[in-house]
């Protein structure tokens, strides 16, 4: 027996421990632009959101902040992507998951073909049903389209069937708004009060082997 059909799980912070080359790319932004490189608080705010919106709420321009993400991008593909490492017992969890016939997407705004990359990096690409990220202009940019992008490809019929699985506010907005399930993971970036305000009633997990008892009761 299982509670839910379908598991979706962000990325960074929730499969993968990936601040570190992110916030590498991050400064890079800054230095190649001549900005003042904001404070570590406000670095950690970039882990999670699109990369272009973050811009934006540090006053970059609409032009800036392309700029801002194309050097994100270079940078990311020259080395930050290569900083991941798969949470401990993640991977056993996806396996647990797959046997009891729950289907398993990531559900990330991370631009989609980086997704893809580092999914097949971290050796996971057999423990996903479908992969979703965000486009790179703006018509699948916020976690809410993102999950509905990654229920249509899996046909989702009934989303009280579906839980979403992520560490940021994001997720749990996105979560709310397409009226899924949401399970919060402490171990990632984000706050356990952040995530409250969008999800008041969810489970929160420390460890990923903490979700299996609320997937499969």
């Amino acid at each position: 027996m299982k509670r839910y059909d379908i598991a979706l799980f962000d990325l960074d912070g929730t499969l993968s421990e990936s601040g570190e080359g992110i916030l590498h790319c991050v400064r890079m932004i800054f230095r190649e632009t001549n900005r003042t490189l904001p404070d570590e608080t406000t670095l950690g705010t970039f882990i999670g959101p699109p990369m272009y919106d973050s811009l934006r709420r540090c006053g970059f321009t609409h032009e800036e902040a392309e700029e801002g993400v194309a050097i994100y991008k270079r940078n990311f593909l020259e080395s930050g992507i290569y900083q991941n490492r798969v949470y401990d017992g993640m991977k056993e969890v996806l396996s647990s998951l797959r046997s009891a016939g729950v289907k398993t997407a990531v559900a990330t705004t991370k631009y989609e073909p980086f997704a893809h990359r580092i999914i097949g990096m971290l050796g996971l690409t057999e423990d996903f049903d479908f992969v979703g990220g965000a486009t790179a202009g703006t018509e699948r940019r916020t976690k809410a389209k993102v999950i509905d992008y990654v229920l249509e490809n899996l046909g989702a019929q009934d989303k009280k069937r579906v839980v979403m699985i992520g560490d940021t506010k994001y997720d749990a907005e996105g979560a709310a708004l397409t009226q899924v399930d949401f399970i919060g993971c402490l171990y990632g970036y984000g706050s356990k009060e952040e995530m409250l305000a969008f999800c008041p009633q969810a489970p929160y997990v420390h460890t990923p082997q903490e979700m299996l008892s609320l997937i499969l009761p």
